[in-house]
């Protein structure tokens, strides 16, 4: 499994440059560009910090129309070209993102934060020979600087280096221990180095503190991957294998279109997490009223239910052994 979703490694390094409080400015338009060329230069500042805020806003194609109205009266100007560059890299137009940034680096070789947005778009683009290049050039300047080593470990992670992963997000961590990204980066490279505890560990801090919804369902998906991992890890488990025997005689009553809605709705309770080694840990369905369910109960009972509406479809979970022991028990209760 790569260390490297999206969202994940492509960590903004504008938070580590401009120190600007991002500030939600009610609007600008495209008529005040052509101001811009006549304002004196405390209101052309002005018109810089503005554009570091609607970049925090997340308001990209503003941003870019007053940066690039302020490039043509400064074409040399290190942090212009270095917004600019980020403004195009997170509008996904890499190769101009990448042209600007050079320009920027050509101008302020020593310009860390260039660095570390060159290693972000070079990322993008697959490079990542070329991003760990310039994310190792960003920690030759600022060795501590905890965007770079948090990216350096995603990318350490893509390439397989799980050990050497670990390392740089652990410095990363130390560094900035608020960040969900990281700590999502953390339990992602334990995980690929076997060591579970931890990494359960640190995907349940993401749940537990601010993060965007899509970092929150991905250290779901890593808790219910240990899950499962922890029920393999032990051979056959007969408790499945008797829940699963139920589910086939709960189904074999019911119609196709009526399997599928249990199924279904199972799978929409696993993406807000189940934990099948908790017997404590109970549920109900809206499709089967009047009981409630463990974890594992529910996880059996949708195995067999796509197991007769879609018998070859792999839905992330291996109970084909169990599967197996409950259908010759079937075959001997018949």
């Amino acid at each position: 499994m790569e260390l490297v979703e999206p969202g994940i490694n492509f960590f903004d390094p504008r938070e580590a440059l401009s120190g600007c409080t991002p500030c939600f400015s009610s609007g600008s338009s495209v008529e005040t560009t052509i101001l811009i060329l006549a304002l004196p230069i405390s209101l052309v500042m002005d018109h810089f910090d503005l554009a570091l805020k609607l970049i925090a806003a997340g308001r990209l194609d503003e941003a870019r129309i007053y940066l690039e109205e302020l490039l043509r009266q400064d074409p040399d100007k290190p942090d212009l070209l270095y917004n600019l560059g980020l403004c195009y890299v997170d509008l996904g137009q890499l190769d101009h993102g990448i042209e600007l940034l050079k320009r920027c680096l050509k101008i302020a070789p020593q310009h860390s934060n260039a660095c570390v947005a060159l290693g972000i778009a070079y990322q993008k683009n697959g490079d990542l020979a070329q991003a760990r290049a310039f994310t190792n050039r960003a920690l030759a300047a600022d060795p501590k600087n905890p965007v770079a080593l948090k990216n350096l470990g995603a990318i350490l992670g893509r390439e397989g280096d799980s050990l050497r992963a670990l390392y740089y997000l652990r410095q990363s961590y130390q560094a900035n221990p608020k960040d969900p990204q990281t700590v999502y980066g953390l339990a992602f490279a334990y995980m690929d180095m076997g060591d579970i505890e931890p990494a359960q560990k640190h995907f349940q801090m993401v749940l537990d503190m601010p993060a965007p919804d899509e970092l929150r369902a991905l250290a779901r998906n890593g808790l219910r991957e240990i899950a499962v991992r922890e029920l393999k890890a032990r051979g056959p488990r007969m408790d499945a294998v008797f829940y699963l025997l139920d589910a086939m005689r709960l189904f074999a009553g019911k119609t196709l279109d009526e399997v599928r809605e249990v199924a279904f709705e199972i799978g929409l309770q696993g993406q807000y997490g189940l934990d099948i080694n908790d017997p404590k840990e109970t549920h109900v369905l809206r499709s089967l009223p009047g009981r409630t369910f463990s974890a594992l109960e529910l996880l059996c009972i949708m195995y067999a239910g796509f197991k007769r509406i879609e018998p070859g479809m792999d839905i992330g979970v291996d109970l084909g052994e169990e599967w197996g022991m409950a259908e010759r028990l079937m075959d001997d209760a018949d």
